[in-house]
């Protein structure tokens, strides 16, 4: 079975890399293209991608089309490449706001659509992708899907309703995570520490927090009561967290991303 990319940016380099580096896909049949050439030549070079001089050739090599553009740049690759795509193809889009529905309107009847999003971490194979298929969308294909994705990280199978509130939670959160990390990197500067060692402490610990919070099973609260000794000094930072309006702003901030989703 053959795979395409589309659009050879950040996140599909990181799942080509996760691809090459599981075992489970001969690079000869990982093809690809992009508009800047460079993309593609690196990605051939660390994980033997087979470049593609156009999107069109992408679409008549594959089994699988991994459509890895912009939102706003997909309905023009759709008016370029969709009278290609037969209905014996996967066609798996990686891009926001656009639904299954969207895209079977605009292909022949019978393509099979597989939507996915999965977050940056696939950069480090700790990703979190949801997967849904569309109308055609058989068994064999999710399968596929699941595939692909699980080289960079975990797989949730999700309605398709729920892709907007998965598309924050699961992927833009992860902004708030390097700002709080920045900000305690920062705060860590004002104590006295080198940036480059506060910056190490404070992402070390986080990652450390959301293991622990991932193998223990336990509550996030209830694990936060062990460190926050009673009278001690955690309790007072987290009540000071409380006050300012931790809680409320990391909410609103991810019901903004929603929102801004269903409006694309």
């Amino acid at each position: 079975m053959n795979y395409g990319f589309i659009g050879l940016g950040n996140m599909a380099g990181a799942i080509i890399a996760g691809m090459a580096a599981s075992g489970k896909f001969e690079s000869d049949t990982v093809f690809g293209y992009n508009r800047s050439e460079g993309k593609t030549l690196a990605l051939k070079e660390s994980c033997g991608l087979v470049p593609c001089k156009s999107a069109a050739e992408v679409v008549e090599k594959s089994d699988v089309i991994i459509l890895a553009v912009k939102p706003q740049v997909m309905p023009k690759l759709l008016d370029e490449v969709g009278s290609l795509i037969s209905e014996d193809k996967t066609v798996i889009t990686i891009a926001a706001g656009k639904s299954t529905p969207w895209y079977e309107e605009r292909l022949k009847e019978g393509v099979t659509i597989v939507r996915v999003m999965p977050n940056i971490n696939a950069k480090v194979k700790m990703s979190v992708s949801a997967i849904c298929g569309g109308k055609n969308a058989a068994e064999e294909s999710i399968k596929i899907a699941d595939d692909v994705f699980s080289t960079v990280g975990r797989v949730y199978h999700i309605d398709e309703e729920m892709f907007p509130a998965f598309s924050a939670l699961g992927g833009a959160s992860g902004a708030f995570v390097l700002l709080y990390i920045d900000a305690l990197a920062e705060a860590g500067v004002r104590a006295g520490f080198p940036r480059p060692m506060a910056e190490e402490i404070a992402g070390a610990t986080v990652v450390g927090s959301g293991l622990l919070n991932m193998e223990s099973r336990e509550h996030p609260i209830a694990l936060m009561n062990k460190v926050c000794s009673p009278g001690g000094t955690t309790v007072e930072g987290v009540i000071k967290l409380k006050e300012l309006g931790f809680e409320t702003a990391v909410q609103q901030g991810l019901q903004a991303i929603i929102d801004k989703d269903k409006r694309l």
